[in-house]
């Protein structure tokens, strides 16, 4: 019965070698597949972050300046005010220094 039990044993050891050298196979490829399938998913998850920040910071400053158009409408029209009502009565053209001078 030694004799039996003795290449019994050795065939489940055989067996086992066998089945952990593929379980460890396995396990090595799963680990490096979701590895990269991970960077891949990281990657576009990344630029995807990147186009949503982009889209807040323009849709921020989209709501500024529709918070405040009212403050800017209000600007302009005093700036439109000042340009055609207070300069043109005085009767002094916008110019630089450089125009006006005579060359002879």
């Amino acid at each position: 019965m030694a004799i039996t039990s003795a290449v019994s044993d050795l065939i489940s050891s055989i067996l086992e070698l066998i089945s952990s050298f593929f379980g460890a196979a396995y396990t090595i490829a799963n680990s490096f597949v979701s590895g990269v399938l991970g960077l891949v998913t990281g990657f576009f998850t990344f630029i995807a972050d990147i186009f949503g920040g982009v889209f807040d910071i323009v849709g921020g400053v989209g709501k500024f300046v529709a918070g405040n158009v009212v403050f800017i409408g209000i600007i302009a029209a005093l700036w439109f005010g000042y340009v055609s009502f207070v300069q043109k009565p005085q009767g002094k053209p916008i110019s630089n220094g450089a125009t006006g001078k005579k060359i002879n």
